[in-house]
């Protein structure tokens, strides 16, 4: 009966994930997500059932010395002849998963998001500043005890020619238009993709770019140098040097040493490829896919941009209503507000999510108290036997309760687990930003889960207290 059980259980776990993962192809429309989809809650299934097995058979090892007779007994519950521990694992630890995954992986993306974290504080996005406009916008921030946190000039172009050949003949005769638009992450690419050449939309399109001398915080370099301030420029009738981001280098398909020379507004401009930097797209800051020198790009029309932040939103009010008044043409972002927007989306995709997780943690539950019922004769067989060996009432409740509690943290660790590297996965090759495990609330969540355990196994074995040896006999 154990094994037909366990048999139903495991069946219903994995036709309930091929559902998923079918459902999860129709949304999607890919193949390759589904099947990524429905490997990992094989994979997970997998491990759980692993997690049990090992368990039960390092239990069925461990002689419990120097631990009291309940907690002895409650651990050798879990490698008994029809014990619960790979039904109860599997269900619960799954439950367990799903939340801990989705809050790790709701943790790293909302991280980079965070614009009032420390290494940005800005609240106040500003821009098409001119260059005589400047002083009086920063005045106006002053005024009300702000303060301005970074500049970035911002110069358009478009590439003329990369190693001596044309637009038109690297990719042909097209529109000008790119779904890259304004500078900014490029559009993502399936992994497996071969390309030979560059990008068509990369080398059409139109790019802010901007110049300065120093790297910013938000990025690093990866290949090559990056020039010193007052460097960088043409010497003679030689190229002058460029810093790249290296997913536009990977979509224009070039590298350091190579030439390209841009059209900054019918001026040609020739460069060579110097440096090749890792940006950080998920930081709400200025960041571009070309830095020029500023020797090469300063006579250049250019326009400003500006961070910057104030102490309330008051101030930020009434730095928005003077700079518009008295600069017509300069728009400023309220960043504090868009935060909100974000956390507000994220929050109810969030609140769904872990409706649905704690909804899979109650038929945890749910599988738990089932298990505790269709094994209730066997147990009040043991505990007639317990009791008519001299165990008391508290030595008997003491066994169960370390039995379900052991159960619980089994299945925490095992799903938290898991969710770790289900989170790590997600961040790295889906969402492509930094990982972190907040340890603190995921030890919340194994203490609670494992509590609730013990609490719902021990509630639903009471019958096993109301039964007399004598009972249990004469139905015998």
């Amino acid at each position: 009966a154990r094994r037909v059980r366990d048999a139903w259980t495991i069946g219903a776990a994995l036709l309930l994930a091929a559902s998923v993962a079918a459902l999860v192809v129709m949304q999607a429309g890919s193949i390759g997500t589904g099947a990524g989809f429905a490997a990992g809650i094989g994979v997970t299934l997998l491990g759980l059932w692993l997690a049990a097995w090992l368990v039960t058979r390092l239990v069925r090892r461990f002689n419990g010395a120097g631990l009291p007779y309940p907690a002895r007994q409650g651990l050798a519950n879990l490698h008994r002849p029809g014990n619960q521990t790979r039904v109860v694992v599997l269900a619960l630890g799954f439950g367990v998963f799903l939340l801990a995954t989705l809050y790790l992986t709701q943790g790293n993306l909302l991280r980079p998001l965070r614009i009032n974290a420390a290494e940005t504080r800005a609240s106040l996005l500003i821009f098409d500043v001119q260059d005589d406009q400047q002083a009086g916008v920063s005045q106006q921030i002053a005024s009300e005890r702000g303060s301005v946190l970074q500049r970035a000039a911002i110069v358009p172009m478009r590439i003329h020619a990369i190693n001596g050949k044309t637009t038109a003949q690297l990719v042909g005769a097209g529109p000008a238009s790119s779904p890259g638009g304004e500078d900014g992450p490029p559009p993502e690419r399936d992994a497996g993709e071969k390309r030979s050449g560059p990008e068509p939309w990369a080398v059409r399109r139109e790019y802010r770019s901007t110049f300065r001398d120093t790297v910013n915080a938000s990025e690093k370099v990866l290949e090559g140098r990056f020039w010193r301030p007052g460097q960088g420029g043409a010497v003679g009738n030689g190229p002058a040097e460029v810093s790249l981001d290296r997913t536009i280098v990977e979509d224009l398909d070039v590298k350091i040493g190579d030439v390209i020379t841009w059209d900054v507004q019918g001026v040609r401009i020739p460069t060579r490829i110097t440096s090749v930097r890792e940006v950080d797209w998920q930081r709400l800051e200025p960041n571009f896919f070309a830095v020029f020198p500023s020797s090469v790009l300063e006579g250049a029309p250019h326009s400003w941009v500006l961070l910057a932040r104030t102490p309330d939103a008051p101030s930020r009010a009434r730095v928005q209503r003077d700079v518009v008044a008295k600069f017509p043409n300069v728009a400023l972002l309220d960043l504090t507000q868009v935060q909100a927007a974000i956390d507000e989306v994220l929050g109810r995709v969030a609140a769904v999510i872990r409706f649905l997780a704690g909804f899979s943690v109650a038929t945890g539950f749910i599988v738990l108290l089932g298990a505790v019922l269709t094994s209730r004769l066997q147990r009040i067989r043991e505990s007639v036997l317990l009791r008519t060996l001299g165990a008391t009432r508290r030595q008997i409740g003491a066994i169960l309760l370390a039995e379900y509690l052991s159960l619980g943290l089994l299945a925490s660790i095992a799903g938290i687990g898991l969710a770790a590297g289900a989170g790590w996965a997600l961040a790295k090759f889906l969402f492509k930003v930094d990982f972190a495990v907040p340890l603190p609330s995921l030890l919340i969540l194994a203490l609670a889960v494992t509590a609730l355990s013990g609490a719902v196994g021990w509630w639903a074995s009471r019958e096993v207290f109301r039964h007399t040896p004598l009972e249990a006999l004469r139905e015998e």
